[in-house]
């Protein structure tokens, strides 16, 4: 996006000093079309009608303020999800048991690796298979070779 595209789709001048800014922050915005990024940053940004500009400084605050928010949401979506493939991985493994079927628990490992797998299965008491104790032992291995290296 050039500036006269900018300046059009915001109809906001911008101090040409100040426009690689906002086209780095364009860049960064990924598949976000012009239209929709001109948008985004018009509603952030504080116009100065008295100098018939955008006033940069201010809006890369609204900017970090905005990012600093979604960052935050990010977070609480990724614990909680984090979360729900832990019950998730649980649930898997309990029915790789109960059915004797080891696909259960590649899904389980898909979703939370097998450390974790290995670790849950050991504490639900469940009987360990094949694939944990050759994980385990693969372990074992390594930290005897840094013990003895």
């Amino acid at each position: 996006m050039t500036q006269k595209e900018f300046e059009e789709l915001t109809k906001r001048v911008v101090k040409p000093g100040e426009y690689s800014v906002i086209e780095s922050l364009y860049m960064a915005a990924g598949d976000m079309d012009k239209k929709e990024f001109c948008k985004e940053f018009k509603a952030m940004c504080i116009y100065d009608a008295a100098n018939d500009q955008i006033e940069i400084r201010q809006c890369l605050r609204e900017i970090s303020k905005h990012t600093d928010r979604i960052e935050a949401e990010n977070r609480i979506l990724k614990k909680m999800m984090k979360s729900c493939n832990e019950e998730f991985a649980e649930f898997l493994l309990g029915k790789a048991h109960a059915y004797n079927d080891t696909n259960f628990r590649k899904e389980a490992v898909k979703l939370v690796g097998q450390a974790a797998v290995v670790k849950k299965t050991i504490e639900m008491g469940l009987p360990l298979w094949e694939e944990d104790k050759e994980y385990i032992y693969s372990i074992l291995e390594e930290q005897g070779e840094k013990i003895e290296g």
